[in-house]
Formats: C-alpha cells, sequence, structure tokens
C-alpha cells in the first residue's frame, strides 16, 4: 500500500489511464442527472449522496495528483458488477439457482472489495500517507517541478490545482482528512446497502427468491396505478348500467301510466 504515496506529484499519467479516469468521472456526473429522471427507488437520498461525493472525490484526486488511490477506489468499487448484473440478467431468464449463487459470489466479493480492502485502503491513507508524503507544496510542469515549499498560511493553495494545473499543489494533514471523511462517509453508504442485501439473503436462505426490495415501492405504486386505471372504467361502466336500468323503469312506469288513463273515462280523473 506505501507504494499509493511515493513519487507524489506525478504531474503526467499514460493517455489511456487518463481517459479511464476521466471517463468514471463523466460517468458519475450524468449518473446524477439519470437517478432524477427515472422513476425513484427507494434508497434515492442515498443514490444521489454517494454520487456526489463520488465526484468530489474523483475531480479532486484527479487535480491532487492521487490517481494511484483513485484507481485502486474505483477497481473495488466496480469488481461487484462483474457478478449483480449477470444475477439479474439470470434471474429475468428464470434460471434462479444459478442466480443465488451468482448472489452469494457478489455478498462475497462486496464484503471482501468494500468492505475489507476498502477499509484497509482508509488505514493506509491514515498512516502511510503522512509518514511517506511529508506537509509541503510543489509547483511547475512535470519537466520543471519546483519544491517542496511551505504550506501557505491562506487558503487559496486549495483551490488552484482546480483552475492551474501547473501552479501550487499541496499536501497536509488537512487536505488528508478531507480525502479520509470523504471515504469512510461511502463506507456508510456502503454499510446501510450491505444491510438490504443481507435482507436479501435471508430471503434466499429461506427458500424464497432473491428479490431487490429497493424496487418494491415502485413496483407497488406501478401495479397500484394500473390496477386504479382498471378500475376506473369499470366504475364508469357501472354507472352506465345503473342509469339505463333507471331509465328504463321509468319508463316503464310512464307507459303505465298512459295505459290507465286511456282505461279511464272521460271526467273520472276529477271524481277521483
Amino acid at each position: 500500500m506505501e507504494e499509493l504515496w511515493t513519487e507524489w506529484p506525478q504531474r503526467e499519467m499514460d493517455g489511456l489511464v487518463k481517459a479511464y479516469y476521466l471517463g468514471q468521472l463523466s460517468f458519475w456526473i450524468q449518473q446524477v442527472l439519470v437517478i432524477n429522471i427515472e422513476d425513484r427507488r427507494k434508497d434515492h437520498w442515498q443514490m444521489l449522496t454517494h454520487h456526489f461525493v463520488t465526484i468530489s472525490l474523483m475531480a479532486t484526486s484527479y487535480v491532487y495528483h492521487q490517481t494511484k488511490v483513485g484507481h485502486l477506489i474505483l477497481v473495488l468499487m466496480d469488481v461487484i458488477d462483474l457478478f449483480l448484473p449477470l444475477a439479474k440478467c439470470l434471474k429475468y431468464l428464470g434460471f434462479t439457482t444459478i442466480c443465488d449463487i451468482l448472489f452469494g459470489l457478489f455478498i462475497v466479493s462486496w464484503l471482501f472489495a468494500r468492505h475489507l480492502l476498502f477499509l484497509i485502503t482508509c488505514w493506509s491513507i491514515y498512516t502511510d500517507f503522512p509518514r511517506i508524503v511529508p506537509p509541503g507544496c510543489y509547483r511547475g510542469t512535470a519537466k520543471d517541478l519546483q519544491g517542496p515549499f511551505p504550506v501557505p498560511e491562506n487558503w487559496g493553495y486549495l483551490i488552484e490545482p482546480f483552475y492551474d494545473p501547473a501552479g501550487t499543489v499541496c499536501m497536509n494533514n488537512t487536505i488528508m482528512y478531507s480525502f479520509l471523511s470523504f471515504l469512510l462517509l461511502l463506507q456508510v453508504l456502503m454499510v446501510i446497502w450491505f444491510a438490504i442485501i443481507a435482507r436479501i439473503a435471508i430471503r434466499v436462505l429461506e427458500g424464497r427468491r432473491a428479490d431487490d426490495p429497493r424496487s418494491d415501492g415502485e413496483q407497488d405504486e406501478l401495479v397500484e396505478k394500473e390496477q386504479g386505471n382498471n378500475e376506473a372504467p369499470q366504475g364508469s361502466a357501472k354507472n352506465i348500467s345503473r342509469n339505463a336500468v333507471s331509465q328504463d323503469r321509468w319508463q316503464q312506469h310512464a307507459g303505465e301510466r298512459q295505459r290507465r288513463a286511456l282505461r279511464q273515462p272521460p271526467g273520472s280523473g276529477g271524481a277521483a
């Protein structure tokens, strides 16, 4: 883990690696739009918080030249995508047994990557980072890098890397704790999601299917809407039939009154 912090700051990075990093950043930016366009799930606000924290971490790690640890965290986050989408596809195709097996592998990969290795990485940030990267600032391009300089007393050095790639970039405990706080916030969100995963696992062990509880509310609302739409025409048909019966009865009574009037002799109405 110590190699994550050596040779800082690396002003240049391989073109393919840079494309991957910026591609990931653009993906999470568009995800903020996607979750606000599609039907909301039960964990909408957790997902929105996750996306904003992820975007902040990726953008900041890019301008502060901490892309090595950034790449590691991206891999730890994405490795579970090898199992969960495939498990869902197999479930939709009706292969429930294989789906449950892949769901078990998904749980193992989640625990190993997002909790064990992720927390080991956070611990390295807390212990190895301050030891290997002493507080200081650098400026200049990769070919003309100057430093280290003392960290300025004002707060301007925190935003300079965002608008001047060859400007001053600093590292100190303030920046380290900022990164660590955002990463631990992600860990809190992942613990919440793992509680949902544990409930699904309990369902599987009880012999039920591995359904996603985040979609229950969305599907129930859709079913209720469909039932409401189906019941509306039925109610209208009932009203129409009731009106038709009432109209027939009124016509029958009117016909009876006319027949009685024809059978009565003239002038009998006054005597009555």
